[in-house]
């Protein structure tokens, strides 16, 4: 048999398997659910900077690339974020409040005197509310 018959077959059994797997299954789609929260400073004046939050996989850091991502700008000492369509399941919640103003948008993280939150554990069930409060932060090193 030659090269380009032997490729034909190989791609001819490749789609049975593939057409033979899926047949009957129809995969549900993962629900999703809204994310908001209110970000608050009122110990440190925070009033216009720029606050974030990054949602990353269950055991992730901060720096981990965020599965998702929101931001809001403090108005007086506090802002209302909203994350719409996340996954139902489980993941660890950061939040920011970037004093200095260099944060890069796309990917946010906390320099030197920002204020950050430690990485708080979310369970997606259904819709959920997370703050942010006050005495949540402590300055980034």
């Amino acid at each position: 048999m030659n090269a380009m018959k032997k490729n034909r077959c190989a791609l001819a059994w490749a789609l049975c398997g593939l057409l033979a797997s899926s047949c009957g299954e129809v995969e549900e789609p993962t629900p999703t659910y809204m994310l908001s929260g209110t970000i608050t400073s009122t110990t440190v004046g925070a009033s216009n900077a720029w606050a974030f939050v990054r949602l990353v996989t269950p055991d992730g850091l901060l720096e981990d690339t965020p599965l998702y991502k929101a931001s809001c700008q403090l108005s007086g000492p506090s802002c209302e974020y909203q994350i719409n369509q996340v996954a139902e399941g489980r993941y660890t919640v950061y939040a920011l409040i970037d004093l200095d103003d260099n944060a890069e948008r796309t990917n946010p993280l906390p320099s030197f005197g920002d204020l950050l939150s430690p990485g708080r554990p979310l369970f997606m069930l259904g819709r959920q509310w997370m703050d942010f409060p006050d005495e949540s932060w402590r300055f980034s090193p």
